[in-house]
């Protein structure tokens, strides 16, 4: 069995944790220091998957690139569709797996449905894999995410597979100390003191 699971777990249960309220006030904001040079994840005649990350002491941003060479044919093309039809059944061979692995095991994916088992080792928190938009043409997108929390230490690992572009189970990995760097240049703006 590779990096990516085929088969969705029991449902998870509906229960909302969020506090929407937290929108409604400031409580500071951290602009995240970027790593300088993209990521070549894969690369295949027919596609490259490359990702941009930005770093800060709470979590870890990747902005996923895909580059087709052609416009991916028929369900491909619509990843949206492809992660409902996944929620009820085996994951189709077009729809593109991400992924990330921190170095003290933790991993986290774009798969369309949520792990009921934590597999928590001394007491880390899993990672949640957020969403945060997208945009692109029929031969290029861009899918933005955040990774909470950001990694502590050692390297970070990313993973795609798309086996209907021809993409076997691929990963690069980001040295720690050029995630540490990126993490140094976050600028971090306080809440106004009112006392």
């Amino acid at each position: 069995m590779g990096f990516f699971p085929t088969e969705p777990p029991e449902p998870p249960s509906e229960e909302a944790d969020e506090d929407w309220l937290a929108y409604a006030r400031f409580d500071g904001h951290t602009v995240p220091g970027a790593v300088p040079e993209p990521i070549v994840v894969a690369s295949t005649p027919l596609v490259t998957v490359l990702a941009t990350l930005t770093v800060s002491e709470d979590a870890l941003g990747i902005t996923w690139h895909t580059v087709a060479r052609r416009i991916p044919a028929g369900a491909a093309r619509d990843q949206l569709a492809l992660r409902d039809a996944a929620r009820r059944g085996p994951l189709p061979d077009e729809f593109l797996r991400l992924g990330v692995a921190y170095d003290d095991g933790r991993t986290v994916t774009n798969l369309p449905w949520e792990d009921d088992e934590d597999e928590d080792t001394d007491d880390e928190r899993p990672l949640a894999w957020r969403m945060r938009g997208g945009s692109g043409t029929p031969t290029v997108t861009t899918t933005s995410v955040l990774i909470v929390p950001g990694p502590d230490a050692g390297p970070v690992t990313l993973v795609c597979e798309w086996p209907a572009m021809d993409v076997p189970e691929s990963r690069a990995t980001v040295p720690h100390d050029v995630i540490d760097r990126a993490r140094l240049l976050a600028i971090t703006i306080e809440p106004i003191d009112e006392g």
